[in-house]
C-alpha cells in the first residue's frame, strides 16, 4: 500500500506530478462528494444556461441562408439573459471547484493527512467563496489585458495567478498579500512551476477532448455535408452537457497547484522540515506514514 502523501516536502516536477495522481486515487471518493456538494448546483445552473444559449445559436445557423424562412431570433438574441447567465454561473462554478478544493487540502494538512469531513470543508468554503470570487475577477481581468495587448506578459503572469489561491486559503491572505507572496514564492523556480502546471493542464484538456471529440466530430461532418448551414441540435446538446460534466478533470490542476505551492514554502521556508524535528521523538502526534487501510 502507498503511504498517504505528505504535502509539506520539496517536490521537482516528476513528483509534483505524480503526487498529483497519487492523492487522487487515495482520496478519490471524498474529492468527487466534495465536488458535486459545493459545485453540483453552480455546474448544473451552467449546464443549463449553456443549453438555452446553445439552443438559440444552433437555431441561428440552421436558418442561414434557407430562402424565404426569417431567423426568429435574429443574431442580437445570441447574446440574451441565457448568455450573461452563463458567463456568471461558470465564474461561479469554477470559484465554487477552487475553493471547495483547497479548502479540503488545507484541511487535509491541518489535520495531519486525514479526511475532512463535509462540515468542516463547508466552513472554509462559506469564509473564502466570495473573497475569491471577487479577487479572482480582478485577476481575470489583468489576466486578459496582458493576452490581449501581447501574449508573452500574460503566459509570464499565468503561473502567479494560479498560485494566489492557494495561498489566500492556506495562509488566509488578503488580495495584496496573496498576490506578492505568490511572487515571492515563484521567484528562482519560475520555469518549473510554468512548465509544471502546463503539463497538467494539457494533460486535462486532453482528457476533455476525448470526451467530446466524438460528438463534435459528428456535427461538424453534418454542418458541412449539408448544402445549408445545418448543426444537429441532439449532438449540440449532447456536447455541451458532456462539456459541463468535464469541468470535473479541473480537480487536477487545482491539486497540482496545491502540492507545488506547498513544495515552495518548504523549499524557502522548511516548515514541514522544522515540524518534523520538532515532533522527532514525540508521542503525542506523531506523522503518520502508515499505508492506507481497505
Amino acid at each position: 500500500m502507498i503511504a498517504k502523501i505528505e504535502f509539506k516536502k520539496r517536490r521537482d516536477f516528476g513528483q509534483v506530478i505524480n503526487d498529483t495522481f497519487t492523492f487522487m486515487r487515495q482520496n478519490f471518493k471524498p474529492l468527487i462528494k466534495v465536488y458535486f456538494t459545493f459545485c453540483g448546483l453552480f455546474v448544473a445552473a451552467s449546464m443549463l444556461t449553456m443549453l438555452l444559449q446553445q439552443y438559440k445559436m444552433v437555431n441561428i445557423i440552421n436558418t442561414i441562408g434557407i430562402e424565404g424562412k426569417t431567423d426568429r431570433f435574429g443574431i442580437g438574441s445570441l447574446y440574451g439573459l441565457e448568455y450573461f447567465l452563463s458567463i456568471l454561473f461558470s465564474l461561479f462554478s469554477y470559484n465554487s471547484i477552487t475553493v471547495a478544493l483547497h479548502s479540503y487540502i488545507a484541511i487535509y494538512v491541518k489535520k495531519g493527512n486525514e479526511i475532512p469531513t463535509i462540515d468542516e470543508v463547508w466552513v472554509y468554503f462559506k469564509y473564502y467563496f466570495f473573497r475569491v470570487f471577487w479577487s479572482s475577477i480582478a485577476l481575470a481581468l489583468m489576466l486578459a489585458v496582458a493576452l490581449v495587448f501581447c501574449l508573452v506578459p500574460g503566459l509570464w503572469l499565468f503561473p502567479y495567478v494560479c498560485m494566489f489561491f492557494p495561498i489566500m486559503i492556506m495562509e488566509n491572505g488578503s488580495l495584496g498579500h496573496s498576490f506578492s507572496r505568490s511572487f515571492a514564492l515563484i521567484k528562482d523556480n519560475f520555469w518549473v512551476t510554468f512548465g509544471t502546471l502546463i503539463v497538467v493542464w494539457i494533460i486535462v484538456y486532453a482528457c476533455m477532448s476525448m470526451v467530446v471529440l466524438p460528438t463534435s466530430l459528428f456535427n461538424m461532418i453534418g454542418m458541412f455535408t449539408h448544402k445549408s448551414p445545418h448543426m444537429s441540435l441532439t449532438l449540440t446538446m449532447i456536447t455541451t452537457v458532456l462539456q459541463s460534466l468535464c469541468q470535473v478533470f479541473t480537480i487536477i490542476p487545482i491539486i497540482t497547484i496545491s502540492l507545488a505551492y506547498f513544495s515552495l514554502v518548504e523549499q524557502k521556508e522548511s516548515i514541514g522540515l522544522m515540524e518534523r524535528i520538532s515532533n522527532f521523538g514525540s508521542t503525542e502526534k506523531p506523522i503518520d506514514t502508515r499505508p492506507e487501510e481497505y
